[in-house]
């Protein structure tokens, strides 16, 4: 009798946990934009390249990290920083320019 009712037991629990259950619901939350921190709202192709090259430093460069400050480091120091993320941010030719010229220009003297 044990072994029936253990038998039975065991069913029911296999049958409880094949049947399907309610998905739970997210309740709709209204989704605000984060304003200049968003590649449709950046200015990558004005013809100001200090414009441009900030812009590409604020979203592109910091997908992966905090944005540095740029007055940090010295042009020098840059050097190899640049090297290293322009690939990673992958940058074409005139995107570099930019960013190069921004962090330049605002670099510590």
């Amino acid at each position: 009798m044990k072994k029936l009712a253990g038998l039975f037991f065991v069913a029911a629990v296999v049958i409880f946990s094949c049947t399907r259950k309610a998905a739970p619901t997210i309740p709709n939350r209204p989704v605000e934009p984060v304003a200049g921190n968003k590649a449709d709202t950046a200015d990558f192709s004005s013809s100001n390249p200090m414009v441009a090259g900030r812009a590409i430093y604020e979203i592109k460069c910091t997908k992966c990290h905090k944005a540095k400050n740029v007055a940090d480091w010295t042009q020098d120091e840059w050097k190899p920083i640049l090297n290293s993320m322009v690939k990673k941010a992958k940058l074409n030719d005139l995107q570099i320019s930019q960013v190069t010229q921004y962090v330049n220009a605002n670099a510590k003297k």
